[in-house]
């Protein structure tokens, strides 16, 4: 019977950790049938989110400037549980797989499991004050992207109020990054974020635009290991380029709030 995560000793832990990254690490080196590697990732998946529930938070600037740093053996974890989803996700979508009932399960099982973690890692890091684990952020673009290029953004359930959207899972998680550049994140996060997935829904994605003072959008880089971004005074313009146009809601929401400044970068 596996252990309440919260009962994990931290002596445990860090016998566990370098056992569970040794694993992941040779299950993403073997050759198997896509079934086999499911199994064996759910296999660890109690052991990953009891390391992942006990990761400790690391000071970083969070505008992303400074020398780059090294990962903790906690995050590397976390790196490699998601790049195994991610090849995964990939396979279950192969063409042989395509109208077997079981792999269209299986993969939004995985997709499913893929955005709670990358997600968690998102909204941790915003909560800290921090930028997030190296990786996030460019896993989230890429796996939008991926999805975005086979016409999945909308997700494979039938249509509803509760059905599974992967798309406005990612524009949530855009609204939740964006977050990171304000001021009193203590007052703003119980007002804003339990609304993100409502106001998610209507946001809207909008692909190779040209921007000019459109303060409110968000601008969206997505070859970069980072959230989407307000439009500051000095940046270029006009702006070309992905935006998350943000719910007017959300909007309204944030307007008494300043943004943080942004550190400068010293000239080459």
């Amino acid at each position: 019977m596996t252990a309440r995560l919260e009962r994990v000793r931290p002596a445990d832990m860090q016998v566990m950790m370098p056992r569970v990254l040794l694993a992941l690490e040779q299950i993403r080196d073997r050759a198997v049938e896509a079934e086999r590697r499911l199994a064996m990732l759910r296999a660890l998946k109690d052991q990953v989110e009891a390391i992942q529930s006990a990761r400790p938070r690391r000071a970083v600037d969070r505008d992303g400037f400074g020398p780059p740093r090294a990962l903790s053996l906690e995050e590397s974890v976390h790196r490699s549980w998601c790049g195994n989803l991610q090849r995964l996700l990939i396979d279950l979508g192969h063409p042989r797989s395509a109208g077997q009932a079981r792999f269209a399960i299986y993969r939004e099982w995985v997709l499913r499991q893929l955005l709670k973690d990358l997600g968690r890692a998102a909204d941790a890091a915003v909560r800290a004050g921090q930028a997030a684990t190296p990786g996030t952020w460019r896993s989230l673009h890429d796996l939008f992207l991926y999805l975005d290029g086979r016409d999945e953004v909308a997700g494979p359930a039938p249509a509803g109020p509760t059905r599974f959207n992967p798309g406005n899972e990612y524009k949530r998680l855009l609204l939740l990054g964006a977050l990171g550049e304000y001021r009193d994140l203590e007052q703003i996060l119980p007002v804003i974020v339990p609304r993100l997935r409502e106001w998610a829904g209507l946001s809207v994605l909008k692909r190779d635009v040209c921007v000019v003072g459109e303060a409110a959008w968000l601008r969206l880089d997505l070859t970069a290991d980072g959230p989407a971004r307000h439009a500051r005074p000095g940046d270029a313009q006009p702006y070309q380029g992905w935006v998350l146009e943000p719910a007017k809601p959300y909007t309204d929401a944030l307007a008494p709030y300043p943004l943080r400044e942004r550190h400068l970068t010293a000239a080459a």
